[in-house]
């Protein structure tokens, strides 16, 4: 299943973005840096406050509702 992704909000500096799937509820957080002549952008994802290491973005996981 796709992440289903809310609109992004970018930090007033413009040094980041960061936008939060609506089903499983992982936060993609976009940085962006000017460093040595470059700019440099990457994408960190985190669960709650938990980085989650990988080299794409991971698979939604929608959370489970309590009946």
């Amino acid at each position: 299943m796709k992440h289903k992704w809310s609109e992004k909000v970018r930090a007033d500096d413009g040094s980041q973005s960061r936008k939060v799937c609506e089903r499983c509820e992982m936060i993609c957080v976009s940085r962006h840096e000017h460093e040595g002549g470059r700019d440099r952008h990457w994408k960190e994802f985190f669960r709650g406050t938990d980085r989650v290491e990988c080299d794409k973005t991971p698979a939604c996981e929608p959370v489970e509702v309590p009946a």
